[in-house]
C-alpha cells in the first residue's frame, strides 16, 4: 500500500514539474555578441534616447538619459514635455526606482518596471542574477537575448526592444546622437 502512495506521489510531482522551454528557433544560431557595444552605450558620456513604453492600452514616450557613475548605471525617464516619470539607478545584482509619478507608484509597477530596466540594463554582466539562464541568439542579423518571459532583441538599425510577455509591456530605446551647435543641442536619429 505505501508502496502505490509513493509511486503515485512521484508521478504526481513528475507531472507538476516544469521544465524551462529554450525559445530558440531552428534556424537561429547561438551568439555570445554583447548587446551593449560602445556605439549603443557610452560609459564615460551621457547617454540619450528615445523610449517608448507600450502596455495593452497605453503608451509613454519620451526620454532616457543614461550615465554611469562607478559600477551604478543612473537614468531617468521623462515625457516629451519634460515631467520626469522616474528616476532610477541599477548595478550588476539590483535596480530601484526613486521618484515615481503618482499613476506609476504601485508597489507591482515598481517592482516589473524595476526589474525589466535590471534586465535590459545588465544583461551583458556576467555577475548579474540572471546571467546563467540568459539564451543568446542571432537570427536574420537581428540579436535576440531572452531569459523567461522576457525577451530582448536588437534590431538592425540599433534600436532595442525588450518584451515582457508576463505582463504585456514593450519597452523600445533608440539612441539619440548630439551635436552642439551654436550653443543649442540638437539630436540626431
Amino acid at each position: 500500500m505505501i508502496r502505490y502512495l509513493l509511486i503515485s506521489l512521484s508521478l504526481l510531482l513528475a507531472g507538476c514539474a516544469t521544465v524551462p522551454a529554450l525559445r530558440c528557433p531552428a534556424d537561429a544560431q547561438p551568439s555570445d555578441a554583447p548587446v551593449w557595444t560602445p556605439a549603443r552605450r557610452s560609459e564615460t558620456e551621457r547617454n540619450t534616447y528615445r523610449v517608448v513604453l507600450r502596455t495593452r492600452k497605453n503608451e509613454l514616450s519620451g526620454l532616457c538619459i543614461l550615465r554611469k557613475n562607478g559600477d551604478t548605471w543612473r537614468g531617468t525617464l521623462m515625457n516629451e514635455f519634460g515631467f520626469k516619470a522616474f528616476d532610477f539607478w541599477t548595478t550588476n545584482s539590483r535596480c530601484e526606482l526613486q521618484d515615481v509619478q503618482s499613476m506609476l507608484d504601485k508597489w507591482y509597477i515598481r517592482r516589473t518596471i524595476a526589474s525589466d530596466l535590471h534586465f535590459l540594463i545588465e544583461c551583458d554582466h556576467p555577475q548579474a542574477p540572471f546571467a546563467g539562464k540568459i539564451v543568446r541568439y542571432e537570427q536574420n542579423n537581428i540579436l535576440v537575448v531572452s531569459h523567461g518571459k522576457k525577451e530582448l532583441t536588437v534590431l538592425p538599425d540599433g534600436t532595442l526592444r525588450l518584451v515582457n510577455r508576463r505582463h504585456h509591456l514593450t519597452y523600445e530605446l533608440r539612441k539619440l546622437t548630439e551635436t552642439k551647435t551654436d550653443n543649442t543641442i540638437q539630436y540626431a536619429k
